[in-house]
């Protein structure tokens, strides 16, 4: 199989009052082609720090990241931004929604940008596959948090990522919405054979995923 991502060797520090603050300390991880793969570890292990770095939003210290096939470590913004555009999607904690937008906008607004065809299409699509044709003219103040959540999930898979990164995805969830907006996420990412890494501290969730791994203290354990 093809890998979708690796880091070897990674590190990323920050400096601080007391002296250097390393967050991850000498990483090795992949993840293939379709594969999904959780990490789990107590908070401030540097779970959410990894996948930071592994979508490029945060650069490493030391180390190679290779993400679908390039090397990004010593990419701009703006290769980075090309690199991800329509390939690469997040689905966070805290939904990230834009309050201003209705459903159907926040879904669409990213298609736009990434220059894809059947933008409307792809939207509608998307809110249909997590239950939510009828919601889609609502903001997201009028949405449960569970139904805010599946949007974000609408909108992380509506252009066909070969790639998704999930941060928490069921962390502001009750049991309920966390189980429907997990069996959505793992369901169509499966269908679109898209390569699916999860942060979580829910045991259930990772249970879910081919592989699981544990951090503890900027490495794994």
């Amino acid at each position: 199989m093809t890998e979708a991502l690796r880091m070897t060797g990674v590190w990323l520090t920050f400096p601080a009052a007391s002296g250097p603050l390393d967050i991850l300390k000498g990483l090795d991880f992949s993840a293939e082609e379709g594969e999904s793969v959780a990490i789990v570890g107590p908070s401030g292990s540097g779970k959410s720090s990894l996948i930071a770095v592994a979508a490029g939003l945060e650069r490493a210290s030391r180390g190679e990241v290779t993400l679908l096939g390039e090397r990004i470590e010593a990419y701009g913004e703006d290769q980075l931004a090309r690199l991800r555009r329509g390939r690469v999607s997040m689905v966070f904690q805290s939904f990230h929604l834009l309050e201003t937008m209705t459903a159907f906008d926040n879904v669409r607004a990213p298609l736009e940008i990434a220059r894809l065809d059947r933008v409307n299409e792809r939207a509608n699509e998307a809110l249909d596959a997590v239950g939510l044709s009828a919601r889609r003219m609502h903001y997201p103040g009028q949405l449960s948090g569970g139904e805010r959540q599946r949007v974000a999930v609408a909108r992380a898979l509506a252009c066909d990522p070969a790639l998704v990164f999930a941060d928490e995805p069921t962390g502001n969830l009750d049991a309920e919405s966390g189980r429907v907006v997990a069996d959505l996420l793992f369901s169509i990412a499966r269908a679109r054979k898209a390569t699916l890494v999860i942060v979580t501290h829910d045991a259930e969730l990772a249970a879910r995923a081919d592989r699981t791994v544990s951090m503890r203290d900027g490495h794994f354990v």
